[in-house]
């Protein structure tokens, strides 16, 4: 896995570099799709480099009628117990229901649909993958509960992958291997991210833990796609809510919150964004925000109009861009934010 992301990130740009001329991808997506083949690519050569070439070795032993019954089952079980946390979280306002959100019997419908195709999809995936061959692969050497024990870190580290931007302007040879740090960065907080990184490793051991008492992924596929789709219907319809007096029941970790080229914002637009921060993160939770510092005198002002730190020629990029850098209360603002 390291492999193809150093090798991905080595290639990211020349293949940007090469698409960008029939093509106007971002970065991020062309990083992102040679990630996932790499990835593919390498478990397929993993695959047959261990001999994992049956049914079996991936945990699916079972007849498959039997299968589909037991993950049903589980399914229905991961559910049940997701929606009693969700109750909870309903129940205490800490998830209240998005104000552009209309309960019809279109939406529910919609969402019901969308929650059910991705629990399924991330199940099925994640599963034949962790609990599957790489389960397999260290139990032929080291035992179950050792393949059980290494898989489960794995699983929760994942969980903290954030989707970083890099503007245009600041790409390079070396962005790819930027975007795979900035990728990672919600680790780099480990204060704000321990109480999160606990509760993942807690179902990855969950789940690992069905593998070895049954010998198949049917149960951890079950309870995964269940609580993900419970998972999926509140992140549609809800929004994070204030309730302080439960809030240590959720974790301060959300994901990392990514910004870039602040510089293109206007002063009378900062407290928009200001606000829009503030809403966002939940309280202590880091954002990663980059606003451009400009070296030296700016131009003379064309317009009367224009305050401190902003240049309607923006340098050498072109454009209009504000340095608010200049402006002493920025700082302040935006630590206001969280």
């Amino acid at each position: 896995m390291l492999l193809a992301a150093m090798i991905g990130a080595l290639i990211s740009y020349p293949a940007y570099e090469l698409t960008s001329s029939f093509a106007s991808w971002a970065f991020h997506r062309v990083a992102g799709r040679i990630a996932m083949l790499l990835l593919l690519l390498e478990l397929v050569w993993v695959c047959r480099h261990l001999d994992l070439t049956n049914k079996l070795d991936f945990g699916y032993g079972l007849p498959w009628r039997r299968f589909l019954k037991v993950s049903l089952l589980w399914g229905g079980i991961g559910a049940a117990t997701a929606g009693v946390g969700a109750a909870f979280l309903l129940v205490t306002h800490l998830r209240v229901m998005e104000s552009g959100f209309t309960p019809s019997a279109l939406n529910l419908l919609r969402i019901i649909a969308i929650a059910v195709a991705s629990g399924i999809a991330v199940g099925l995936i994640e599963e034949t993958v962790m609990r599957g061959a790489l389960h397999t692969a260290i139990e032929r050497e080291s035992g179950p509960w050792t393949a059980a024990l290494l898989t489960a870190p794995l699983f929760a580290v994942l969980h903290f992958f954030a989707k970083a931007r890099i503007p245009s302007a600041e790409l390079g040879w070396g962005s790819g291997f930027d975007l795979l740090l900035r990728s990672f960065a919600p680790l780099s907080h480990p204060a704000l991210v321990f109480d999160s990184l606990v509760a993942w490793l807690l179902v990855g051991l969950i789940l690992s833990l069905t593998r070895v008492m049954t010998g198949n992924i049917a149960v951890a596929i079950g309870l995964h796609a269940g609580w993900v789709t419970v998972l999926r219907m509140l992140q549609e319809a809800t929004g994070s809510g204030t309730a302080p007096r439960y809030s240590m029941w959720v974790g301060r970790f959300d994901g990392l919150l990514c910004v870039d080229a602040l510089e293109n914002v206007a002063p009378e637009d900062w407290p928009g964004v200001v606000a829009g921060l503030a809403s966002a993160l939940k309280p202590r939770t880091p954002a990663y925000v980059t606003v451009e510092v400009h070296d030296g005198p700016l131009p003379a002002p064309v317009d009367p109009r224009q305050v401190p730190g902003e240049d309607f020629e923006g340098g050498e990029q072109g454009g209009y861009h504000y340095y608010p850098a200049r402006d002493p209360d920025l700082r302040q603002r935006l630590c206001a934010c969280s």
